[in-house]
């Protein structure tokens, strides 16, 4: 059977100290800086792509996923399993869940593809156009995993185990397994292309000039939406890139707002489309004012309906959110800040 046939509604219930694991998901929750609703005996998560529900029935803990399609509810079931594993080994096996689960060999936000063109359309990136089934990539965020396997060997694909876990390849078998942007894709799903910042550092920008013909595997959509705002404040630099573009050329027309985006180097610059109103900056690392600098300097005008949005190194990408946090000037849904990489 098919992993699409996944209920829209799923319910689970586990034979556990309800306290016990409402407070575990509690914590986590804080942790990974989640918003959520605390009902005492229940927690509601909104996930972006559908959502969970944590409630004590009596001696049991409920656990409520809702979502649109069967991909949307693999993902929140993993995140449910995760969650558990974190609290005790074998919590997640003992799940007992109303009605048969649908039996699948590999996550259903998993697609073979294979590499049909390499370019270079904006300078320091290659473009790499992948081919297959890949409709379900265009949904539910932007973002996705590719899988690129150990050179000289074949390649050993995700599995899952019998609590739902997405099992990995390990040892010679290991994958690598960088996260892009869907920088675009047809609207038939045939196709799909990712920009590959080649930044000489790390194995897929070795692997990318030379990936035409190559087969891999791709994990997603996940994380990042488009922001729904007319106005935005958006600081990244060139690993955000693809995302800023693609959202800027999302954006709707009456949008307002600033971008910064920081480059190594002036021949990085690359035309952007975007909205009238929204002001795009270039600044130049080591010469300029660090872009964490800049957004922290633009919190001071943020309004209560605006959207900020944050993208770079780790160490400053954790500097905003502290700083963002501080403010208190926007709920959690109108923030995004994330590390694309890692110095």
């Amino acid at each position: 059977m098919s992993f699409a046939a996944f209920p829209a509604l799923a319910r689970a219930t586990l034979a556990q100290d309800p306290a016990t694991i409402l407070d575990h998901f509690r914590a986590r929750l804080r942790a990974e800086d989640r918003t959520f609703e605390d009902r005492e005996t229940e927690l509601f998560v909104d996930t972006g792509i559908g959502f969970i529900t944590v409630r004590a029935e009596g001696d049991l803990v409920a656990l409520l996923l809702a979502a649109a399609d069967g991909n949307k509810a693999f993902i929140l079931r993993q995140a449910v399993v995760l969650h558990l594993d974190q609290l005790a080994p074998g919590l997640a096996e003992r799940l007992v869940w109303d009605g048969p689960l649908p039996e699948f060999n590999r996550p259903p936000t998993f697609r073979l593809a294979r590499v049909a063109a390499v370019s270079h359309p904006v300078p320091g990136f290659a473009r790499l156009r992948l081919v297959g089934d890949l409709a379900c990539m265009g949904v539910g965020g932007m973002h996705m995993r590719v899988l690129i396997p150990p050179d000289g060997r074949l390649p050993v694909w995700p599995g899952l185990d019998a609590a739902g876990r997405t099992v990995w390849p390990l040892g010679e078998d290991k994958l690598h397994d960088p996260v892009y942007t869907v920088r675009n894709i047809a609207s038939d799903g045939s196709w799909l292309e990712i920009d590959v910042f080649l930044h000489g550092q790390g194995r897929t920008c070795h692997w990318a000039p030379a990936a035409l013909g190559a087969e891999g595997g791709l994990m997603g959509p996940g994380g990042g939406g488009f922001p729904e705002t007319e106005r935005l404040f958006m600081f990244g630099d060139e690993t955000a890139l693809p995302a800023m573009a693609r959202i800027l050329e999302q954006a709707p027309a009456q949008m307002q707002g600033r971008v910064v985006i920081e480059i190594a180097r002036p021949d990085l610059r690359q035309a952007l489309h975007h909205p009238q109103g929204v002001v795009v900056d270039w600044v130049l690392r080591g010469e300029d004012a660090p872009l964490a600098d800049l957004a922290e300097a633009a919190m001071a005008g943020l309004g209560v309906e605006d959207y900020f949005w944050f993208a770079a190194e780790k160490a400053a990408a954790g500097r905003v959110r502290q700083e963002l946090r501080r403010r208190a000037v926007l709920p959690r849904n109108q923030c995004y800040v994330a590390a694309y990489w890692e110095a």
